[in-house]
């Protein structure tokens, strides 16, 4: 069925082999994708199923083959891959899906209360009676001082970060040089229009546009079948377009200054 969440921030390490990035063909590539997603949605064609991120996006890394070397960084509106193929042993393209970092910008700050037990310093003079003394001091001709402990069970309220002050520390340090150009495409209106950005689909090792009739076509997307008649081309770019929706109408909570 149809989510009706916000978009989370997936950042993801991927891994591909003899992968065509443009410039060169046949390269080993490395690095990380960023994309805002709904959830992770499951594709089906005939036989074949696959995994799916579907929303605005970057991808940055290097394609390696031989002693050449190309830096990649491209805009995404969707990162599709095998998860059958999740198996860092095996020379085939890999995306971290078993442990990404996910990141719920529209979630709020919580406040949990907790009990927890202080203990407190106290130094007294004169004869004093302490459960747990740690110091007793008896100068001669003058008054004794203890130091004791004295425990306090009290409550406390911890306050949680929110959702987009958690965002902007993960995405403000290493991984800001994959969020910069993110945010500075999308201030630019470069994602607004899913036809004119590329798709990463690991499954068929290239780049290619979100209307490429091979590989686009005839996808279903699982999650939607029993709410939409949409597939292929049309069902990713409606699902594209929503997810860019919710972007745009909160807009402060997924792009800012870092």
């Amino acid at each position: 069925m149809t989510v009706d969440q916000g978009p989370l921030f997936w950042l993801l390490d991927v891994q591909a082999y003899r992968y065509d990035v443009g410039v060169l063909r046949e390269t080993d590539l490395k690095g990380k994708a960023l994309i805002l997603s709904r959830q992770l949605w499951s594709a089906i064609r005939g036989e074949k199923v696959i995994s799916i991120l579907i929303g605005p996006g970057v991808f940055r890394g290097v394609g390696i083959l031989g002693n050449r070397r190309v830096d990649v960084l491209e805009p995404l509106c969707a990162l599709m891959f095998d998860p059958s193929a999740l198996r860092a042993d095996e020379p085939i393209p890999l995306v971290d899906i078993i442990s990404p970092e996910v990141i719920d910008p529209m979630a709020s700050r919580k406040t949990e209360e907790i009990m927890t037990v202080i203990r407190q310093l106290v130094v007294e003079r004169g004869n004093v009676l302490a459960a747990e003394t740690l110091l007793k001091l008896r100068p001669e001709g003058a008054i004794p001082t203890t130091a004791f402990a004295l425990d306090l069970l009290k409550k406390i309220n911890v306050a949680h970060v929110s959702g987009v002050q958690r965002a902007q520390f993960i995405l403000g340090g290493t991984n800001g040089p994959l969020y910069r150009p993110f945010a500075g495409w999308y201030r630019k209106g470069k994602y607004d229009h899913s036809d004119q950005i590329k798709v990463m689909a690991t499954p068929f090792s290239k780049f290619c546009s979100s209307v490429d009739i091979d590989i686009m076509s005839d996808w279903t997307i699982v999650e939607k079948a029993a709410t939409s008649s949409s597939t292929g081309i049309e069902a990713i770019r409606d699902e594209y377009d929503e997810t860019l929706d919710v972007v745009r109408k909160s807009s402060n909570l997924f792009v800012y200054e870092l």
